[in-house]
């Protein structure tokens, strides 16, 4: 166990204590405040996933009780540790391996458990300030706590009333991120390379990269034939890129400037006048976070048999978050592949662009709408381009109507009753009843009506000159043919939205009118709620007054738990219908949750303060579990031992069975609009290679074109999407939990702690959701094509009938949904060493370090093969060793606390990319030129002085060296880290803070 003092929690500059606890060893950074944009209505949690396992497995309680969950649309069990109450925190500890015997459910990884101060007394105020040396990411925090002994002390009642403010910080704030760097491919693998490798790294690091497929104020990419003399330049293979354009402001069409790199068609260019995507408030490191807190806590001693408690809060937090999702897009095939497209005789177009457009398609004799497969131009198509019909994609990132911000305002009630008391010397019970209610109302600001932003698409001229929507002209005749009608089949509302339509100008940033802006965005409104009824009887004790071992009493605890959970969330109609440009939401109404529980402890003291056994106890615990639903009645048991051979050393082993239900989002999820992000096609001649011996086989057994000139090769520029849903038969996971440890303290130096810990978890029955990359590189990756990951999915025929691209995935064809098949195992140690020293009368050292290092962190989620492994170790987000390094130094009035935290180094990409895993050879050992994020060192340093008694006035600089994230990171993922691992790297830099604690 690792205990952290509320104290500790408090030295540094941030404002948020789970940022404080994703910075321990044995913590993944999975839900950081950097990376909590990373998905739908997560903006501003922050939540604790132990060992890596995922936040479902981490069991957060406070007071050794279970508190609601926060994140309706991830697990809807996990805690925001932003709800709970900084300065009324005791302390924190973690718990490592399963403990669902002891506290229930969930408690795969292990447990964090906040125990609160519960005989506070007098009046403290606390307040705090800081901002990075770039002048951004302020933070801001003020507290009060009030509390009060009283019936001469058998009493106790606290307050505490909080504020914090995290301010937006984005990636235009600073120079270093302003300007996007990162890695380009600029090389492919013949199929058949040794380790996937053929000497030459497959992508670069280049610094300012600029995107060639989209703008801001609109992108034309006009493809060139192979063969041709590559006007617009050629890839080291020799195929030509596409000749980029881009509009200005004022609407004229100018060449992208730059130098050319990458694979073509496509690539990238370095420098010009293309955009970085880092404009703006394109990319959000920080979100703004506004949290106000209330908190109660008392009890009141009526005999030392009847003790009533009570805990009470209420918490909101105003989080307003885009991380790096950007504003609504089109890229030719993105909304409905016709109206996203405009036509040449748009009256918007100007003559100077519509002829630049004439000129390069002719010239080039290709169809710009199909830039990968280079389609010649058709007599019908010369047609068209003459009479000005022709529709040509045009790519752009619609930062003109601003960046799809949510504005989330949750609010957490919670309060607990209950009474304990003491009876038959020794014996204690407790009862008590805990109540959470967490309501969520999230507002997308600006999010783009997409029926109504292809109808103000289609723009023309009427009898009089006047641009207006064609719509208008035909009554909607035109686009009711094309679209096949209402997008949700309502034609009140598409005549509604015909009738107010108002014309939309796509050429040049800036273009676009009022008016215009008005019709299209629409803020959309949804709401969620979680509800957490736990109703708690145990009784705890010993046999000392009738039955003692050579070693002592035994101890014993016993109870019963009744726990029942509702989840609830509802999407604004115009998403829930697919109007927008977001996710179609479906409403989530699923049945309560439920369980009955009835469990028990027992310490048993065999021997004690004999030669070479100081102490000799075993423990054991068990619960057992009778779900509503499909997880059915389960058993959960535990048995540890602790072996002193004398004073100074003690030595530990347990072994836990544990368990973990589905949640509703699991069990009864409904199937909904959801997008693979950086997926990429591995039958795309740019991926044939990175894959096993089957890959190009089996790819060209489904009739995919991987070789000669004009290979299959399309590239993803977003993402893919696909349908997921929850799965109502899923069954209990399980877990086997090993411990081994030893803590040595040394009589003869006084103050100094040692202890290490081994553990080893293995997680079986894990539910999971096979990802979308994963579903179609094991269609592919398989011996044959006979196996049931192809049948997940639908391509296109070889005339790209459905997406205009032959043997492109269907969009939201591809279903992901989860099941009991997978497991998980995490092995490592864990260290600490503490020194506490005093120095004459008014001299003290105070000394901390812990260290955790993983031997093993594999899922194995390969439902053909269960022993086939995907490591993450030494990957980012998960590095071999972590260390964190706490010295606090007083003398008299003064203080220096110093934290230190080590990270070693983290690959790029996956760790078998690189290296061999299980006997498989490395998968692509040339991935990138740079295949390594070094190892780092923070250093974080806080001074101040106690001005009196118990208050105090300090000054801080938080990563003093100013380390920002490297390689072209931004702390929130990247294309290379789409799990949000580089969440771990400190983005903020130098960071100054002071602050002021004040205790009367």
């Amino acid at each position: 166990m690792t205990s952290i003092t509320g104290a500790q929690l408090q030295q540094t500059g941030g404002v948020s204590i789970g940022d404080v606890l994703n910075n321990l060893p044995q913590v993944a950074n999975t839900f950081s405040q950097s990376n909590s944009t990373r998905f739908l209505g997560t903006a501003g949690l922050n939540l604790v996933d132990l060992y890596g396992l995922g936040p479902q497995r981490t069991l957060v309680l406070v007071n050794g009780r279970r508190h609601v969950g926060a994140d309706i649309l991830n697990n809807a069990v996990s805690t925001d540790i932003n709800t709970l109450p900084t300065d009324l925190i005791e302390r924190v500890d973690l718990v490592t391996g399963g403990e669902s015997a002891v506290y229930g459910s969930d408690a795969i990884a292990g447990v964090v458990n906040f125990v609160l101060k519960d005989h506070f007394e007098g009046l403290q105020a606390h307040a705090q300030g800081g901002v990075s040396s770039r002048g951004a990411a302020g933070a801001y925090y003020a507290s009060i706590l009030a509390g009060k002994n009283f019936a001469e002390g058998r009493g106790n009642i606290a307050i505490n009333l909080e504020y914090a403010r995290q301010n937006q910080y984005l990636a235009s704030d600073v120079n270093e991120f302003s300007r996007a760097d990162g890695f380009v491919v600029t090389d492919t693998d013949p199929a058949g390379a040794v380790n996937g490798s053929d000497g030459i790294p497959d992508r670069t690091f280049m610094r300012d990269i600029r995107s060639a497929t989209i703008s801001l104020g609109g992108n034309i990419l006009f493809p060139q034939a192979n063969g041709g003399p590559g006007i617009c330049g050629k890839d080291k293979n020799g195929a030509a890129f596409s000749c980029g354009y881009v509009f200005n402001g004022d609407g004229s069409l100018v060449p992208q400037t730059g130098t050319r790199v990458g694979l073509g068609p496509n690539g990238s260019f370095i420098g010009g006048n293309g955009t970085t995507g880092r404009e703006g408030a394109l990319v959000q490191l920080l979100p703004q976070l506004d949290r106000y807190s209330a908190n109660l806590i008392g009890h009141f001693e009526v005999s030392p048999a009847f003790v009533p408690f009570i805990e009470a809060s209420y918490v909101r937090t105003n989080s307003f978050g885009s991380g790096n999702s950007g504003p609504a897009f089109f890229q030719g095939q993105t909304l409905d592949g016709f109206y996203e497209n405009p036509e040449l005789n748009n009256p918007y177009l100007s003559s100077q662009a519509r002829s630049v457009i004439t000129q390069q398609i002719l010239a080039s004799g290709l169809n710009p709408n199909f830039p990968t497969t280079k389609v010649a131009l058709t007599a019908d198509d010369l047609a068209s381009i003459a009479d000005g019909s022709f529709r040509f994609p045009l790519r752009e990132n619609l930062l003109d109507l601003g960046v799809r911000s949510e504005a989330a305002k949750r609010e957490t009630f919670r309060i607990v009753g209950g009474v304990r008391g003491t009876f038959n010397t020794d014996w204690k019970y407790e009862l008590s009843a805990n109540y959470g209610e967490f309501k969520e109302r999230t507002r997308v600001q600006g999010n783009l009506n997409v029926q109504r932003f292809l109808l103000a698409m289609d723009s023309q001229r009427d009898g009089s000159g006047n641009i207006v929507c064609g719509s208008k002209l035909d009554g909607g005749a035109g686009y009711t043919a094309v679209q096949g009608g209402d997008l949700a089949g309502n034609p009140a509302r598409l005549a509604a939205d015909i009738a107010g339509c108002q014309p939309f100008n796509p050429f040049g940033y800036g273009a676009v009118s009022q008016a215009a802006k008005n019709y299209v965005l629409q803020d959309t409104t949804s709401v969620g709620k979680i509800t957490q009824l736990d109703l708690l009887g145990s009784i705890s004790g010993s046999t000392r007054g009738f039955l003692n071992l050579p070693g002592g009493p035994i101890g014993f605890s016993f109870g019963g738990e009744y726990r029942r959970e509702t989840n609830y969330f509802r999407a604004d109609p115009l998403v829930s219908a697919g109007y927008t440009f977001y996710n179609a939401l479906a409403d989530f109404t699923p049945p309560a949750f439920e369980v009955k529980e009835a469990f028990g402890e027992v310490r048993v003291p065999l021997l004690k303060d004999i030669f070479l056994i100081k102490e000799l106890t075993a423990t054991g615990a068990f619960r057992f579990s009778d779900y509503k639903g499909g997880a059915g009645s389960v058993w959960a048991y535990n048995a540890g031992v602790t072996y002193a051979p004398v004073e100074d050393v003690r030595f530990r082993a347990a072994y836990s069975r544990s368990v973990r239900a589905p949640n509703l989002t699991e069990l009864y999820a409904p199937q909904g609009q959801n997008f693979a992000p950086t997926f990429s096609d591995p039958c795309a001649a740019r991926q044939i290679g990175e894959g096993t011996q089957y890959r190009a086989a089996n790819c060209a057994a489904a009739g995919i074109n991987t070789t000669g000139a004009t290979p299959f090769d399309y590239i993803y520029s977003s993402s893919l999407e696909i349908l997921s849903g929850g799965n109502p038969n899923l069954q209990a996971e399980t877990s086997d939990s090993y411990t081994y440890g030893v803590v040595v303290q040394p009589h003869w130096v006084r103050g100094l702690s040692l202890s290490v810990d081994y553990y080893n978890i293995q997680v079986s029955n894990v539910i999971t959701s096979v990802d979308a990359q994963t579903i179609v590189n094991q269609c592919y990756d398989s011996p044959s094509l006979s196996n049931p990951f192809c049948g997940s999915f639908r391509r296109d025929n070889a005339s790209g009938s459905a997406t205009g691209t032959p043997f492109r995935i269907v969009e939201g064809s591809l279903l992901a949904s989860p099941l009991n098949y997978a497991q998980l195992r995490a092995r490592g140690l864990n260290s600490a060493i503490a020194y506490v020293h005093s120095i004459g009368d008014n001299m003290q050292v105070n000394a901390r370090a812990i260290w955790t290092h993983q031997f093993e962190n594999t899922s194995f989620t390969d439902p053909t093969n269960s022993s086939y492994g995907d490591t993450t170790v030494g990957e980012i987000g998960s590095p071999k060793d972590a260390v964190n390094v706490n010295v606090d130094f007083t003398v008299g009035k003064f203080f220096i606390n110093y934290e230190g935290r080590y990270l070693s180094k983290q690959s790029v990409t996956a760790y078998e990319s690189l290296n061999s895993f299980q006997g498989r050879p490395a998968q692509n050992a040339d991935y990138s030129d740079h295949l390594y994020y070094q190892s780092v060192m923070y250093h974080d340093i806080r001074v101040g002085v106690n001005v009196m008694k118990d208050s105090m006035f300090y000054i801080g600089v938080d990563n003093i060296t100013d380390k920002l994230p490297p390689l072209g990171s931004v702390g929130i993922g990247n294309s290379t880290d789409a799990n949000g691992g580089t969440g771990i790297f400190d983005n903020k830099g130098r960071y100054f803070y002071s602050g002021i604690n004040v205790k009367f």
